[in-house]
C-alpha cells in the first residue's frame, strides 16, 4: 500500500511541475515585453558596475570564477545544504576581502597589497548577488542531473558514466 501512496505523490508532484512551468510560459508571453525590459535593464544595471580598473575587474573575473568552481565543487557533496554553506561563504568572503570587518582589526589592506584599488560597497554588493546568481545556475542543474543518475540507477537503469 505505501508503494500506491509514493506512486501518487510523484504523479501529483510532476502535473505540479507541469502546471507552474505552463503558468510561468503563459506569463512570460502574455508580458513579454516587461519580462524583456525587466532582464535588459538587470543587464545594464550591472554592465554599468563593472569597474575601469583592470586590477579590479581581474578581481571581479577570479571571484566569478570561483564562484563557478565552488558551485560544481559542493554539487559534488550531493545535498542542497552544501549549496546554503556556498551560497553563505561566496558573497561573506567577497565582502571580506573588499571591505574588511574593522569591528575585528580586519582592514581591506590585502587589496592595496595587491594592487587593486578599493571597490564600493554598492559594487561589490552588485557583484556578490551575481555571483550567487551564476553559482545557482551552475549547482543546481549539476545537483538535479546527479539526482536523476542516482534515480537511474536505484531503478536499475544504465549507468551515464
Amino acid at each position: 500500500m505505501a508503494r500506491r501512496e509514493d506512486g501518487s505523490k510523484l504523479v501529483f508532484r510532476g502535473v505540479l511541475i507541469s502546471v507552474v512551468t505552463v503558468a510561468i510560459l503563459v506569463l512570460v508571453a502574455a508580458f513579454h515585453t516587461a519580462v524583456f525590459d525587466a532582464v535588459s535593464g538587470a543587464w545594464n544595471f550591472v554592465v554599468d558596475r563593472i569597474p575601469d580598473d583592470g586590477a579590479q575587474r581581474t578581481a571581479i573575473l577570479v571571484y566569478l570564477i570561483v564562484a563557478v568552481l565552488i558551485g560544481i565543487v559542493f554539487s559534488k557533496a550531493g545535498h542542497f545544504t552544501a549549496y546554503g554553506v556556498a551560497m553563505g561563504l561566496i558573497p561573506l568572503l567577497w565582502v571580506l576581502f573588499w571591505e574588511g570587518f574593522p569591528p575585528l582589526g580586519l582592514d581591506p589592506a590585502w587589496t592595496a597589497n595587491l594592487g587593486v584599488g578599493h571597490i564600493g560597497p554598492g559594487i561589490v554588493a552588485t557583484w556578490a548577488f551575481v555571483a550567487v546568481i551564476l553559482m545557482t545556475l551552475v549547482f543546481v542543474p549539476l545537483e538535479l542531473w546527479e539526482k536523476a543518475r542516482r534515480r537511474r540507477r536505484r531503478l536499475g537503469g544504465r549507468n551515464d558514466d
